[in-house]
Formats: C-alpha cells, structure tokens, sequence
C-alpha cells in the first residue's frame, strides 16, 4: 500500500503538479518538508471518489518565508479537482503537527499513526508520535470514564420528551460503543466516518457492536443488549468497578 501511495504522488510532482500556481512553492519546500500523506489513501480504504490528502509540514521559520513570498498561505495550497485522484495539498508549520499532537484527541493520534510518510528525513514524526502516545497513555483512564459516561446517556434515550434531546444522547451513545472497544485495549480510536470500517475489521465483537448500533438507530429497543456487550468488554479489560459501581465512580 505505501508504494502505491508513493507511487501516486511521485507521479503527481513530476508531472500535473507543475501546472498548478503553487508549484513554485510547493518545489522549493521539498527539500526540507516532512510529506506525509493521511486520509483514505494512506489506510487502505480509497475509491475512485476519494480525495488524496497530502501535508508538507515545514520548520516554521522556512514556513513563515514561504507565506511572505507567495502573499498568503492560500497560494501555496493545491486543490486540483481536475485530476484523479483529486489532490488535495497543504503546506504547514511544524508548530501546527506539535499543536495537533500535543493534547490528547485520540483521533488525532490515530490518523498520523497511520499516515503514510513519503518523506521525513530528520525522523520527526516518530518522535512526535512517540510523545503523543505517552500523553494519551496518562489521559486514557479519564478517557475510558468519560466514554462510559457518555455510552451510559443511553440509559435515558427512551424517556427523552424532545426528539432534538433523544438524538444528541443517541448520538453521543453510539459515538462511545464505537470508541470504548478502542480505548480500553489501550488504543485511539479513528475519525468518525472510519470507526465503522475499522471496528469490523479489528475486534473480535466489532461486527455485533457496529450491528447493534445501526439498529438501534433504526428504531429498534437494542440499547440493554448493546450495554450487556460494552459492559462485558469492560469487565474482560478489567475496567468491571467502573461498570458496576457507575454512578458513583464516573
């Protein structure tokens, strides 16, 4: 998969990027820029619609020069919708990654674990992963409450008077059954649109939780065997007082 995705933006530079405004820029940060490409293209799961999601991420001194020369930071983007796959490409400051990495949004550490590097000479994105995951590791007991938390607003769904209400809790429910099984292995978890896809294919139970939650969303009264699920992958992690004694711990 990484040498196809090289492939494809190898072929990009040497070729249709020249045509874009930006190329100028984008030609005269290779030299230095940590290239990584992130999204669908970098996990596997591309179509024949699917963006490719490149990122050129810059010391920010050189970064600051660049957006001097080219007159704003939109000049030295490229959108090229004409080409397939589009090409969607954005210059940064490394100060900009270290801002991304340095809280503890699961999600965040997710995409860049999986991104695909085309090019980081100086190994910056191992360090700053590196970093990222000692901090999501101390923040993932506060994490896994917080989810429960939220998975546990499901318990009042069926009482909600206001439909807005109901689906703010069924919402923020489902978002924690797709995300607990992640944390409590002791790992982020993927951006929305991916949990789906990600789940299936990487816990033993994925299929059933993901298959519980589209039903519940199709009006059918699945939350208690949903609970009985999470609860049980809970207790298996070792998370069972948190279950059990729920109201008084979370």
């Amino acid at each position: 998969m990484n040498t196809h995705v090289q492939q494809v933006v190898s072929d990009y530079f040497n070729g249709p990027l020249k045509l874009q405004s930006a190329f100028p820029f984008v030609a005269e940060a290779l030299g230095t820029a940590l290239i990584a490409v992130t999204g669908s293209y970098s996990i596997g799961t591309f179509n024949e619609t699917s963006d490719l999601d490149l990122e050129l991420i810059l010391p920010d001194e050189r970064y600051l020069a660049l957006v001097d020369r080219a007159g704003g930071v939109q000049h030295l983007w490229v959108h090229d919708g004409d080409h397939r796959p589009l090409m969607d490409i954005k210059m940064r400051p490394l100060s900009w990654l270290q801002a991304r990495l340095n809280g503890s949004d699961p999600e965040v550490l997710w995409i860049y674990r999986h991104a695909v590097a085309i090019q980081d000479r100086e190994q910056v994105l191992p360090q700053l992963l590196h970093d990222a995951a000692k901090r999501f590791h101390l923040t993932l007991p506060d994490l896994i409450k917080q989810a429960y938390k939220d998975f546990r607003t499901g318990v009042t769904v069926e009482a909600a008077r206001e439909p807005l209400g109901k689906s703010i809790m069924m919402n923020r429910t489902i978002e924690s059954a797709l995300a607990l099984p992640f944390l409590v292995r002791n790992e982020p978890y993927p951006y929305p649109k991916w949990k789906r896809f990600w789940l299936n294919n990487s816990h033993e139970q994925g299929a059933e939780i993901v298959t519980l939650c589209e039903q519940w969303i199709a009006g059918n009264p699945v939350y208690r065997t949903l609970r009985n699920v999470m609860d049980s992958i809970l207790t298996e992690a070792g998370y069972r007082d948190l279950t059990t004694h729920f109201w008084r711990k979370a």
